[in-house]
């Protein structure tokens, strides 16, 4: 097939969705595809044809409006079997919606009321209004991958879409690097770097938006405890000032451990006991995934889209309320060495199925009806 990948950045040395296409491009170059990438940068020296798209650089707005209409102008749609956008733009036969819907980013960010409806009519938010509802109203696209059933929910729920043209399709992970064997390696060594005695139980909480994430009740939920041997370890790049003086407060200044961001957080999941996400929203949290592939189980909230993956005390916890208490009764229960034992091999049988093959055959599958559809209905014109 002629394929046509679409993202601003095409990376190798980000995270979430650059490095995903670069993967993606490899991948379908290595079944015999030809990819052409079409990005405003890159950085990867990648087999697949590259193609600048520019992009007005001076604010958000701006950004995603000028990258969407010079993407239009760029890519004929009509030239490619399929063309796979993970940008919110004017014409593609598939758009991955990574990162949820627009209302939703407004409604769990912007609490309060009158804020949220200020926030909605500034500039970001409707461009991103405006795009979006080309897309899932305007026609603009085929069909819609996600990576949860949330996020599917959410577009039918706001947008209407019909929901036969939502894929849900969940994020891979690499099984090698987040494997349970990192126990024996990591373990006892980081412990010893950072002072945890080998009987402590390790909650770790990996984000780069510690608001959004509710690292604030995380740390309340630590202080309702009152138990000296769990330690928290706080790995991501978010800022920490608010949070310390918290756990200083609490009388914690010893259990808290601020790590930053870290490019070996593998080893944190050899470490960890217990993997805690209470987020106010993310539409399926990848760190999730990694922490149960590496036999770590998790708690999290009903409102991530990992959440799919956890069976509610077989596998880890899934909250409700989103209470500091609520949170603390869980951590208890995996206090249990046994239960958590047990919780760990389940954790990590559920994502053993979450492949990055067994998630190229189902994108496969898509993109050959895409190719199907597009021959049927005379819209692929050979480039030949």
């Amino acid at each position: 097939m002629r394929i046509a990948l679409i993202c601003k950045k095409f990376s190798s040395k980000m995270g979430g969705l650059e490095n995903y296409t670069v993967r993606l491009s490899d991948a379908l170059i290595g079944l015999g595809h030809e990819v052409h990438v079409f990005a405003n940068t890159w950085d990867y020296p990648s087999m697949t044809t590259l193609h600048r798209i520019s992009m007005i650089k001076y604010s958000s707005p701006l950004k995603n409006l000028s990258f969407a209409y010079f993407a239009s102008k760029l890519v004929d749609i009509n030239r490619f079997h399929v063309v796979h956008s993970m940008e919110r733009i004017f014409r593609q036969d598939i758009f991955r919606a990574s990162d949820g819907i627009n209302p939703i980013q407004l409604l769990v960010k912007y609490r309060n009321p009158l804020i949220r409806r200020l926030k909605a009519i500034g500039p970001r938010r409707l461009a991103l209004m405006y795009l979006e509802k080309q897309i899932f109203l305007g026609g603009a696209c085929r069909y819609v991958i996600t990576n949860s059933h949330l996020v599917k929910k959410q577009i039918v729920t706001y947008y209407g879409l019909d929901p036969e043209k939502i894929f849900v399709i969940y994020n891979p992970v690499d099984l090698v690097r987040f494997n349970p064997a990192n126990r024996n390696y990591h373990n006892a060594r980081l412990r010893a770097e950072l002072g945890i005695e080998l009987n402590d139980t390790i909650l770790l909480f990996v984000a780069n938006d510690f608001r959004l994430k509710r690292l604030d009740m995380v740390i309340d939920a630590l202080n309702q405890s009152q138990d000296t041997s769990l330690k928290l370890l706080v790995v991501g790049a978010g800022k920490k000032g608010p949070y310390l003086k918290r756990a200083y407060q609490h009388g914690l200044g010893r259990q808290v451990y601020f790590l930053g961001r870290r490019a070996d957080i593998e080893r944190f999941y050899g470490a960890a006991d217990i993997f805690i996400l209470p987020t106010l929203y993310d539409p399926f949290a990848n760190v999730c995934l990694e922490a149960m592939a590496s036999g770590v189980p998790v708690i999290t909230s009903n409102n991530n889209g990992a959440s799919e993956l956890i069976k509610d005390g077989v596998n880890g916890y899934i909250l409700n309320q989103l209470a500091a208490s609520e949170l603390t009764k869980k951590i208890s229960l995996l206090k249990d060495k046994t239960l958590r034992s047990k919780m760990a091999l389940e954790a990590r049988k559920a994502a053993e199925s979450l492949t990055f093959n067994a998630h190229m055959t189902q994108l496969l599958d898509l993109y050959e009806r895409v190719k199907r559809e597009k021959i049927q209905d005379g819209a692929f014109v050979s480039a030949h």
